[in-house]
Formats: structure tokens, sequence, C-alpha cells
């Protein structure tokens, strides 16, 4: 698969986990489908998967997910460091245009794609690389979704699809423990519960916190910023961006100073303000 994130020169980097607006993005579109393709069938499932957690990676042979964090600065999931996940699982994808006429590649036509991998290019360590999240469902969605939700269900995820990238399929659907929400450190209802543990998820801010901060004022101990666009308007030729957030990114460590009496609920792999 392949989670657009930069572009250098004809190289398309890949992001190594799956945001939640992408799996967001994937089960509306499968949702409406489903439901008929019309319209407010898409509606529907946009506001049915809104409560949906980040993907993160999970090894068969590890019984654990390979969740973010950041060590003296550099990025992880799990124990890997995010150049020896990009050297084990991930791999470049070309392509080029042809002239019909001669045959040859056309100018300017190179295309790199990153790909994360199905499994460990490492031929000693072929294992497979699942990918797991939560999704907040209440008893009235639940409804809306009987037969859609079976063992079995493929989604189509991430960018440049045309090559045959993003297939994914449902192996394994459970109802999330205590301990499971206490690790995500989410609340049952989808609401951020304060943890000194590392986000899994993206952590909306708003512009009155852009500001210089001496090291006692820094809303997170260690991390860093992205501004995401979380929702194109893909009627046209190059798409706009119709919704974006700046947010501290999964693996940063907040300090709790800061939210104390704060409410942030779970949308589309984002907290946000309520």
């Amino acid at each position: 698969m392949h989670i657009g994130i930069f572009n250098y020169g004809v190289l398309s980097e890949t992001r190594i986990f799956i945001p939640g607006w992408t799996m967001w993005g994937a089960f509306v579109n499968q949702y409406g489908q489903y439901k008929g393709g019309k319209e407010e069938h898409f509606e529907e499932g946009q506001q049915i998967f809104e409560t949906i957690t980040c993907f993160y990676p999970k090894l068969e042979s590890e019984n654990k997910i390979l969740f973010p964090q950041f060590q003296k600065r550099d990025f992880y999931l799990g124990d890997y460091s995010e150049n020896e996940f990009r050297a084990k699982f991930t791999d470049v994808y070309t392509s080029t245009s042809i002239q019909p006429s001669s045959l040859t590649a056309k100018d300017e036509s190179l295309h790199e794609i990153e790909i994360v991998l199905p499994k460990s290019k490492m031929i000693r360590e072929r294992e497979n690389l699942s990918w797991v999240g939560l999704l907040g469902i209440d008893e009235e969605k639940a409804e809306k979704v009987k037969g859609f939700f079976e063992e079995g269900l493929e989604v189509i995820i991430g960018g440049d699809t045309r090559y045959g990238l993003g297939n994914m399929k449902l192996e394994k659907l459970c109802e999330a423990t205590a301990e499971d929400l206490e690790e995500w450190s989410v609340t049952e209802s989808g609401e951020w519960k304060f943890s000194s543990e590392p986000l899994k998820n993206y952590f909306a801010i708003t512009d009155g916190l852009f500001k210089q901060f001496d090291e006692s004022e820094r809303i997170f101990k260690i991390g860093e910023i992205e501004h995401v666009a979380i929702q194109l308007d893909f009627s046209e030729a190059t798409p706009k961006i119709e919704k974006s957030k700046v947010c501290i990114i999964p693996g940063s460590v907040l300090r709790e100073k800061f939210f104390q009496d704060c409410h942030y609920k779970l949308k589309q792999g984002i907290f946000q303000a309520n």
C-alpha cells in the first residue's frame, strides 16, 4: 500500500502507519458502494465510521502492536526505528509512460512510489504484516452495518490504487476490552483519556498555541507537529483541501498540566476539542 506524505523529485514517500482519516475514507467508500452507491449512502457512512483510530502494524511473531514513539527524537514503531522499518517492510515501485509511436519513455514521466509491503522482504523473516485499530460504533449505527462488517470484507486504501495497491481484507473483528481502551488512551465513548504514554492518534491544536515557548511551557515533551489535510474535494482535476488540522503527531508525549479538564473527542484518527 502507499499512504502518501511527501514527494522528493520523482519519488513519492509513504507513511509507515495508516492515519485514521485514511481508514475512515476506505470504509466510507466501501460502505457507500455496498448500500447502493447513492450520495446519501456515502454521507451516512461518513457519520457511522467517524470515531476511528489510526491503524498500526502487528507481526505474526510478536503478540503486540507496533505503536509509535520517539526515542532520542527519532520516530519508532515498536522497537523498530523508522529507518529499520522502512529497510525491512518498504520497497519502491517504478513506473513510466510510454510513447505509443516509438515505444520509448515519455520525457519527465518517471514515477517512483514507495510502498509498504504485506510482509517482510527479508528472506529469513517472511512473516505477514497485519494492521490493527479501533472503530467506535454505537447500537444505532451497529444496526446499519449489519451484514457489512463480515470477516473477509475487502477495502482499498491509500493512493495509486490503479496499480493494484492498497487491497486489505478484514481477518478478525472483536469487541475492544477495557485493557484495549486503556492501551489506546480512549474511553468507550471515543473521548481522549490523558496518558503519559506516547499518543496513538493525532492531537489537534489551535492557532492560539503558535508562539515561542520556553521548555517549561511546551505543550508536549517530545514529538512533532504536522499540518494534515483530512478531507479533499475531488470534483475537479486538482483536488482541493476542504478540511485540515494542525496536529501533534502520534508517538509524541504530552505534558499533563496543559490539558487539565480538557475534553477531546476522537474523529477520523484525530483527538479534537469538543
